[in-house]
């Protein structure tokens, strides 16, 4: 069992003897402080300190192979007396259409196999690269996906981005364990990282507002009913182009839906804008509402993106340049922030800002946590609190203002509170809005709470 350093090379490499043959190993541990000209000489400190970690991962990679060595000729055994052939492998080329064929109850986007399939290639890619003899899934030892992982950091990926790519691994992994003559699954144990992240902005009422009036302009009627389904549903973007007729009943005015994402089945009211939108739609026999968004969306999902960002630039959300005039009265907010850590900038305004708008307005507004979820299909109350809600300081203010007695907030407890005849004129209002009359409705409705305002 020794060590060596190539010439110009970074990292150890380790000569283990396993079953009579020398093993030449990336042991996937730097080369730190000044080199001596052979490692029969001494290094600086941190050289000396690199070398003994190598040892130590050195004697960790001998073990695992010898372990793994008896394991494997007791699976190959066990599985030859049981069907009289031997297990199979899967080469590291061939993983991304292994994984293709594994059983799941949803199909995945054609996205995210696109996203799998990149970060395979780039597995198999680097090991090929760095680890020449592991040819097979069986071949990766817990040093390969540590050293991948590493350089993926050094890549200056997201936390998230880490994280997803870690986590799909391994369970990948996992999955195929069998299959491949795995005894150990190399990605277990590495824990994930803290991910840096970035929350989608809500939009405010008046915000929403302004994006209504922009989407009902007769160039957008395209994305329209994708944009209205968003802000009345809460509802992913593939969720609102694909929504089917028999999820919707007009009758009953509610939406039933299985979430793609999660599976969940959610139930969700329709509000009246929705509903004149759904009622406005041409009769067709196509299983979808909408059917020419649902064609879009599955061959052209960046086409449904496109002009969900034309019709937010128009409401005055859009990416700003640093050099541009600071001046800038029609601009609202930029779609994109810059990252502490990551390739890419982060969305903060999209159309998943929808999604966001609507959890956040309905607690702020007092609507019960268990209410949301069965809209949303989230199953904790910790995911809507931590990626959903998020009130800006005076949203807040203003909420708690609302809920708390009066007595702690204007000091007096006579403030007139809002009647029987009042609460039904604001549902009539309420009832009779429709794409035309709403903003009218809304300044009736309006008028009448500022009556009871302090």
């Amino acid at each position: 069992m020794t060590l060596e350093i190539r010439k110009d090379a970074k990292w150890f490499y380790g000569r283990p003897m396993i079953d009579g043959k020398r093993e030449f190993v990336n042991l996937g541990v730097e080369i730190r402080g000044k080199r001596p000209k052979s490692l029969r000489g001494q290094g600086d400190v941190a050289f000396e300190r690199s070398r003994e970690r190598a040892l130590q991962k050195l004697n960790e990679v001998t073990t695992e192979f010898r372990k793994k060595g008896q394991s494997e000729e007791l699976l190959q055994k066990i599985h030859a007396i049981r069907t009289g052939s031997k297990v199979g492998a899967i080469i590291l080329d061939e993983m991304f259409d292994a994984w293709r064929k594994i059983p799941r109850k949803r199909r995945p986007s054609t996205r995210y196999v696109a996203q799998v399939n990149s970060l395979f290639k780039r597995f198999a890619v680097f090991v090929r690269g760095n680890f020449p003899k592991a040819v097979e899934m069986a071949d990766v030892q817990s040093n390969i996906a540590e050293a991948f992982l590493r350089s993926e950091e050094k890549r200056g990926v997201s936390g998230k981005t880490y994280n997803n790519g870690l986590i799909l691994l391994r369970s990948t992994f996992e999955k195929l364990k069998k299959k491949a003559g795995l005894t150990d699954n190399p990605f277990e144990g590495i824990p994930t990282k803290v991910e840096d992240t970035v929350f989608r902005r809500p939009f405010s009422p008046d915000e929403l507002s302004e994006i209504i009036e922009v989407v009902l302009r007769k160039e957008h009627a395209f994305i329209r009913p994708a944009i209205i389904t968003g802000m009345c549903t809460a509802m992913r973007k593939g969720d609102c182009c694909l929504l089917k007729r028999r999820e919707t009943d007009l009758k009953a005015r509610f939406v039933r839906v299985t979430t793609s994402k999660t599976g969940e089945r959610v139930d969700i009211p329709l509000f009246p804008l929705l509903f004149d939108e759904i009622n406005s739609q041409p009769s067709s026999s196509d299983e979808y509402v909408f059917p020419e968004l649902a064609k879009m969306y599955r061959s052209n999902p960046d086409g449904i993106t496109w002009r969900v960002r034309k019709v937010l630039k128009e409401a005055g959300f859009y990416d700003r340049q640093s050099n541009g005039s600071e001046e800038d009265p029609n601009h609202r907010g930029n779609l994109h922030v810059e990252r502490e850590v990551g390739l890419k900038k982060a969305s903060v305004i999209d159309f998943h800002s929808f999604r966001v708008t609507w959890v956040t307005l309905a607690l702020l507004s007092g609507v019960e946590m268990e209410l949301i979820k069965k809209v949303t299909g989230h199953r904790t109350v910790d995911v809507v609190l931590t990626h959903y809600f998020r009130p800006g300081r005076e949203d807040f203010r203003r909420a708690l203002e609302a809920k708390m007695p009066q007595l702690m907030i204007t000091g007096q407890s006579d403030v007139p509170t809002i009647g029987r005849e009042e609460l039904a004129e604001i549902l009539r209002l309420v009832k009779e809005q429709n794409t035309k009359n709403w903003k009218e409705r809304k300044g009736q409705i309006l008028e009448i709470v500022s009556r009871f305002v302090a």
